[in-house]
């Protein structure tokens, strides 16, 4: 299947769009950047993410995938939801409150859900790939594109997520 590699020279995000038709549910099309390159990138990790989650063999090791899955995710929740509201902070966004409120909904369902999975309902992660995608989708059309003339590279924290996820857990400490 063909692909072209189309870029927002603007906010320098590429992004593969599939040239047969509609993106796929996991591909962030260039409608959805902020303009914000580390931002962008968590965004696209996150379908990717979702994708790596709607592959998952059923077979022998599919529950150690699962469980690593739930892992990164959470860690890329802190991450990211951290890197976005630090720089929120930093320039006074009037809508951080909200934001931050959005943020934890989604990280206790994302929660709940691996609580679940782990007391043995199994099939609590079924639907767990089109929660990531269609709650992202939702957020950044709404809350993060909200923050677009807020917000600029100078003020985010740019550093890999694995850095910001381990600040978040010293937050909760």
């Amino acid at each position: 299947m063909p692909h072209r590699m189309v870029t927002d020279h603007e906010r320098g995000v590429s992004v593969e769009q599939n040239s047969h038709g509609p993106a796929s549910i996991f591909e962030f099309t260039p409608d959805m950047s902020v303009g914000i390159m580390s931002i962008d990138a968590d965004h696209m990790a996150f379908f990717e993410l979702a994708k790596l989650i709607a592959e998952i063999p059923n077979d022998e090791n599919r529950n150690s995938i699962v469980l690593s899955s739930l892992a990164i995710l959470d860690e890329y929740v802190d991450g990211h939801f951290l890197r976005e509201e630090k720089a929120m902070r930093k320039v006074n966004y009037p809508h951080l409150a909200g934001h931050h409120l959005k943020h934890n909904q989604f990280r206790a369902r994302i929660r709940a859900i691996g609580d679940v999975y782990r007391e043995g309902t199994l099939s609590a992660v079924d639907d767990l790939h089109s929660l990531v995608v269609q709650w992202l989708r939702g957020h950044i059309a709404t809350e993060d594109n909200r923050y677009k003339n807020w917000l600029t590279s100078s003020v985010v924290d740019d550093r890999p997520l694995v850095y910001l996820a381990i600040e978040a857990e010293d937050f909760k400490n």
